[in-house]
């Protein structure tokens, strides 16, 4: 047997199709290195590193999300907070298994070509790059991908069939929101096709473990203000779907929303096709678009990325319903047509949205190397990074490094070599933590005389030192790691005032400059004898 299969001819659509994944997994990686948690993953970050039940069934943004937060855990105890890159090789994988799974259920509708050609427009899938480039995404690519892999298990005639199908629709739910949706359109699969007394326990099953969770975890944020805005919500989430695919603006998905509906009719009235996966996928659709207005409305991101990634393949799997019975030679060639469009279309998402994450990871891999510094000295509830970072309270990104004995910061080489805005927000924190303190001016500037060395900008000793202008009122800025003083890092002298700074120990203690920014005005600093 073993002879056989090794001696069996390769496919050639098989090797195409895993040659195309290798190729998506390096691209992503060219364009998104060194970066490290963004946003959300430190919420996993601070919370979720230990061993209760709380890590592994606490909502995040309302979702049971079991999957994620398990393979969090236990990659925070394998590889530690200074490896991103597995983290994010793990995000890839499960695109790759959206894709594949998609691949899989388009071959047995229409084909191998057009499967190659629909699931590379997924595989790269521009609109969609938030989720695919953010590792912490898994939730969302499983629990689609829990969903994909459910409707192929009801078709399948494999053994135990509906036992990995009712697996698949756990994986599902224990994943994200869209798991919800994912039971509501299987069920109505089951029962559209007649096969209650042989599936209902694929449903039950796992909405059963579902709601006993909700019960004790369960929290609703549906809100009553949002039930008068969903059905606009839910109309330009439709027509971003379909604008997004070929990365035109959303005016031309209300022309193709229409184009869809009315084919949507024809078929299904005209050429009588009403399949139970066609209904399925569309109760999908309607209900997830429907939970997310009625929850995120107030956010108005009907065009979110992360919500396209679901959208945009269970449209095309809809087309995929409706077309299967077109003559194939011209199908073929119109869906490799849409998909180089849409693969052509869609990348500048995924270097724009890149950069976008690299930017925001050296920012707070740089903050975080002033936290360290300042180990012993900030404030236990401090937040470095309220924007970028909101879950990082000093604290408890202390007890995180303690446990898990490695840190995203960044070297001092690295920090170095940052650009201007990262070494900016350095500067920044060191203000915040108090490296850097000056008082409010005050009336007195006898020592900045005439002969005094003055400046439009002099280098601070590491003490206290008295700062004032010998040329009348002047603004002036400090700043040590920055090409220029942020706004923060700014104060007004009033003629004949100064103003103390002490400077206390700090990751490049003896480089604080403080910079004239009157023009025609200079400063004088003298140690501060009070």
């Amino acid at each position: 047997m073993i002879v056989k299969l090794l001696k069996k001819k390769p496919n050639s659509a098989v090797l195409l199709w895993v040659a195309l994944c290798f190729i998506a997994i390096f691209k992503f990686a060219s364009i998104s290195q060194n970066r490290t948690f963004q946003y959300d993953e430190w919420n996993f970050v601070m919370n979720r590193w230990q061993f209760n039940p709380d890590t592994f069934l606490q909502p995040h943004n309302s979702h049971l999300s079991l999957f994620p937060a398990t393979i969090y855990w236990a990659l925070f105890h394998i590889v530690g907070l200074n490896h991103y890159g597995v983290y994010q090789m793990i995000g890839y994988l499960s695109h790759i298994l959206v894709a594949s799974m998609f691949v899989v259920l388009v071959r047995t509708r229409l084909g191998e070509t057009s499967a190659i050609a629909l699931g590379a427009a997924i595989l790269f899938l521009g609109a969609g790059a938030e989720n695919i480039l953010w590792p912490f995404q898994i939730g969302s690519m499983f629990s689609l991908a829990g969903y994909l892999l459910a409707i192929y298990f009801l078709e399948s005639t494999i053994n135990k069939n509906q036992l990995l199908a009712m697996l698949a629709l756990m994986l599902s739910l224990g994943s994200a929101g869209l798991g919800v949706a994912a039971v509501a359109a299987v069920a109505i699969e089951i029962l559209i096709s007649q096969r209650v007394r042989k599936s209902w326990w694929v449903v039950v099953a796992p909405t059963t473990i579902w709601l006993v969770w909700y019960s004790q975890y369960g929290i609703s944020d549906i809100r009553s203000d949002n039930f008068s805005v969903a059905l606009r919500y839910v109309n330009e989430s439709f027509a971003s779907s379909l604008s997004e695919i070929f990365g035109l603006s959303i005016g031309w998905g209300f022309i193709f929303e229409i184009i869809f509906v009315l084919t949507i009719i024809y078929f299904t009235y005209f050429k009588k096709i009403v399949t139970p996966r066609l209904v399925g996928l569309l109760t999908l659709l309607f209900v997830n678009w429907s939970f997310t207005a009625l929850s995120r409305a107030q956010n108005w991101a009907p065009a979110s990325s992360r919500y396209l990634y679901f959208s945009i393949p269970l449209v095309f799997l809809i087309c995929v319903e409706l077309s299967k019975s077109l003559p194939r030679p011209q199908l073929n060639v119109a869906v490799v047509i849409i998909s180089i469009w849409s693969i052509t279309a869609g990348w500048a998402h995924f270097e724009s949205h890149a950069s976008w994450l690299r930017d925001w990871s050296s920012d707070v891999r740089a903050e975080l190397s002033v936290l360290e510094s300042r180990r012993h000295f900030v404030e236990p509830d401090y937040q470095p990074d309220p924007i970028r970072a909101p879950d990082i309270i000093t604290n408890k990104y202390f007890a995180a490094l303690r446990e898990l004995k490695s840190s995203p910061a960044l070297d001092m080489a690295k920090l170095r070599a940052s650009s201007a805005a990262t070494r900016t927000e350095v500067d920044r924190v060191l203000l915040e933590t108090d490296v850097l303190t000056i008082t409010q001016p005050k009336e007195s500037a006898f020592f900045c005389k005439t002969g005094v060395s003055a400046s439009d900008f002099l280098t601070l000793a590491g003490t206290s030192t008295a700062i004032a202008s010998p040329d009348g009122d002047i603004e002036i800025g400090f700043r040590n790691f920055s090409d220029s003083p942020s706004s923060v890092l700014k104060t007004f002298i009033p003629s004949g005032s100064q103003v103390t700074v002490t400077i206390s120990s700090s990751l490049n203690q003896d480089m604080w400059i403080v910079t004239s920014l009157t023009p025609n005005k200079r400063v004088c600093i003298a140690p501060d004898l009070d």
